[in-house]
């Protein structure tokens, strides 16, 4: 614990002390100045989730360790001062989990069932409750010499795709939901979040943006313990082609990131025997360059969206070389002008997968730290050995209200590999993405879901989703015992 605070003491002292160095108009005193340039921000999300996972044979766990419900808050408060060009930020965010199962975490080959049991297993607790600094950062805005440029150090949130948000609604909307957090987000989905001690830095202009950005991950995610960083180091840089003259809303960009993870407690999960991967104790080294591109049109009485999304990955895996790819292409349709506004989208998302487990070469992509729930709604698959053909209907029958439903046909990409599942590292100990065999199977999933946002008020939102997994020959491998999936939630969000 004494540890922990350090670190909180070493980034709060980092941020002050460098927004002191560079303060460069006098401190403002007067109550009225006060007022205007220090926000307070504090927000609380309570959700219910239940959870009914693929059930394992009988006789190997527990009756019923696959169905339960748990509840979990989220309490964020900070505060923003602004003196000139100089903005401090400081949040701490406070989590709690109540009734989280202690016995849904089984020995391989079944895991953990579940969000509930990623929770338990990671702190073995049931009722888990900690307060930790969710940011404390110095931004410094338009740089001497440098109008639009931005740097910010200390513990901040990032999400890769996020550089910038597009004018256009719809074409923010692709941005936000197919785009960004690809790769690295604060997994905003979990209870518990991350954040990264680091540096970003950016330039932005009406028509570009360029942003680096360094730093180590905290923990997070499913470990309630999110004060310490993990044995992680990450770096990206991005270049954002924001609107192109004469031509209809346009977001493109190519980006770079470097992942390495030198954590000797967490086992790798790959395809290997159990015996060689506890044995590989080099680090991982990711180069992944990617770009994408999305548009939307005028076409006919509505709009027509298009993405493409690719990356391209190469380096080391231990002691094993790496190199793999993931590809998204989607496409839509949109009536604007039609009761309920609604808008089908489809699509197709896949990655590669090791076709070889007794070789010298890693060719599963690995997603590094993402916010996998964006993508996979009902999280028991990610973009790493998988191909994902989709179709997605959103309606907005009143101002207020926002409706989709989705459906997911999902395989793997080779038999040969794992149905790989999770949202990258989480703690020092463990890995943070799940592998579960095959059994000699390409076909993992269908998937139905739906979901429903209600802007109560300006301040408070709820939100509800329930999703239904129909597993196929890879899941019936495994969980013979029931190959039907259930997850939902409900949540309510206040702001202010």
């Amino acid at each position: 614990m004494r540890k922990q605070w350090y670190q909180v003491l070493r980034v709060v002292v980092w941020s002050l002390a460098c927004g002191v160095v560079t303060l460069g108009s006098p401190a403002r005193t007067e109550a009225g100045q006060l007022k205007d340039d220090l926000t307070l921000t504090l927000s609380d999300r309570i959700r219910g989730e239940f959870v009914d996972w693929f059930e394992p044979h009988q006789g190997k766990a527990p009756t019923g360790q696959q169905r339960y419900d748990f509840l979990g808050n989220q309490l964020r408060v900070g505060a923003k001062l602004k003196n000139g060009p100089v903005l401090f930020t400081v949040e701490v965010q406070d989590t709690e989990l109540v009734n989280l199962p202690n016995d849904a975490s089984l020995a391989a080959p079944y895991g953990n069932l579940g969000p509930g049991a990623l929770y338990f297993a990671n702190t073995r607790k049931r009722d888990q409750r900690e307060t930790f600094l969710k940011q404390a950062n110095v931004t410094l805005t338009n740089l001497p010499g440098l109008a639009g440029s931005s740097a910010t150090i200390g513990r901040l949130e990032y999400a890769d795709g996020s550089e910038t948000t597009p004018s256009d609604p719809a074409l923010a909307w692709v941005k936000r939901s197919r785009i960004a957090e690809r790769l690295v987000g604060p997994f905003g989905y979990t209870h518990v979040t991350r954040s990264l001690d680091g540096a970003r830095a950016a330039y932005d202009a009406p028509r570009f943006n360029v942003t680096a950005m360094g730093g180590r991950p905290t923990q997070g995610g499913f470990e309630i313990s999110a004060n310490r960083e993990l044995d992680v180091y990450l770096a990206g840089l991005a270049a954002t082609l924001k609107q192109i003259p004469n031509f209809a809303p346009f977001d493109a960009r190519l980006f770079y990131l470097f992942y390495e993870d030198q954590r000797l407690g967490a086992v790798k999960t790959d395809n290997r025997p159990l015996a060689a991967r506890r044995a590989d104790g080099d680090h991982i080294s990711i180069h992944t360059f990617g770009a994408h591109a999305i548009t939307v049109a005028d076409a006919g009485p509505g709009k027509v969206d298009g993405l493409l999304w690719g990356a391209a990955q190469t380096g080391d895996w231990g002691t094993l070389s790496h190199d793999a790819w993931a590809y998204a292409a989607e496409a839509g349709y949109q009536l604007p002008k039609v009761f309920a506004a609604p808008w089908v989208r489809g699509g197709f998302n896949a990655s590669s997968g090791d076709g070889n487990s007794a070789d010298h070469r890693h060719a599963t992509f690995s997603q590094l730290l993402p916010t996998a729930r964006i993508y996979a709604q009902f999280p028991f698959f990610n973009l790493m050995n998988n191909q994902d053909l989709f179709l997605q209907v959103i309606l907005k029958p009143h101002s207020r209200v926002t409706l989709r439903s989705d459906y997911h046909w999902l395989r793997l990409t080779t038999s040969k590999d794992l149905w790989y599942a999770g949202g990258g590292a989480t703690s020092n100990q463990f890995f943070g993405f799940s592998g579960t065999p095959s059994s000699g199977h390409r076909e993992l999933a269908y998937l139905t879901d739906v979901s429903a946002t209600i802007s109560i008020l300006k301040q408070l939102t709820a939100y509800a989703y329930y999703g239904r997994s129909f597993g196929q020959r890879v899941v019936k491998g495994t969980f013979p015992g029931g190959d039907t999936a259930n997850y939902g939630y409900v949540e309510l969000t206040y702001r202010y």
